[in-house]
């Protein structure tokens, strides 16, 4: 029950039109050091070895929060949950295979994003001008992507534009588990509203972009279709 009082401080969950539970963690403040305690040895090796403190106490309420959130949803207290690693990398947690999620930040916020049997994919981003965008979307958007943004004004296509059609493309590759593996290229995610997305014939991901706060650019992305969730979509 104490971590469930520590989550209600450091997280919320997000009311948008999405098929997954969506939740924004604020990272800003110090870990409660009970909370820390249902953290694996591995977990807190890791977060040890961050020079800033800054960037050490984000990864810990971040982790935290995956945990808290995970026995909010299946019941596994937070310190009793152990995980694997699935045939494509993607950490899953012991004896509850359905259980999928998804973690990404973008400085003092996290978001998590969790369903039950199928996988999902989460990716925030700080709003903000990039210099190399066109240089970026002609690497790794498709060729339609590239078309929709292509008569947007400097600050829009270098910006909130970009950046929606960059958090789609990450969400989606994150959901499938094959990370760079597969040319981003391929995948035509779009650059707004909800899409339906299919991979080779093999897979539907539902995804779509949104704004978690003022100042932040988010994507959702969930597999609606996959035999099984063991193994990995591409080899």
């Amino acid at each position: 029950m104490a971590y469930m009082l520590d989550i209600a401080r450091l997280a919320r969950p997000l009311a948008i039109d999405a098929p997954l539970s969506l939740w924004l963690v604020d990272l800003s403040a110090p870990p409660d050091a009970q909370a820390v305690s249902c953290l694996s040895d591995m977990e807190c090796e890791r977060a040890a070895r961050f020079a800033s403190p800054r960037h050490r106490n984000r990864y810990l309420n971040a982790h935290i929060a995956v945990r808290v959130l995970l026995e909010e949803h299946c019941g596994v207290a937070a310190h009793r949950q152990r995980f694997v690693l699935q045939a494509d990398g993607k950490p899953q947690l012991a004896n509850f295979p359905n259980w999928q999620f998804s973690l990404s930040y973008a400085d003092d916020l996290a978001l998590v994003g969790m369903d039950f049997n199928n996988r999902v994919g989460v990716d925030i981003e700080t709003n903000r001008n990039l210099a190399d965008a066109d240089e970026l979307s002609a690497l790794h958007f498709h060729p339609k992507e590239r078309d929709a943004l292509a008569p947007l004004a400097p600050t829009s296509r270098r910006g909130v534009a970009f950046l929606q059609g960059w958090t789609r493309k990450e969400a989606c590759l994150k959901a499938l588990g094959c990370g760079l593996s597969m040319a981003t290229t391929d995948i035509h995610s779009g650059i707004s509203g909800q899409a339906r997305v299919h991979i080779a014939g093999q897979v539907e991901i539902i995804v779509d972009s949104f704004t978690p706060v003022v100042g932040f650019t988010a994507a959702w992305a969930r597999v609606s279709t996959l035999p099984d969730n063991s193994v990995p979509i591409f080899q």
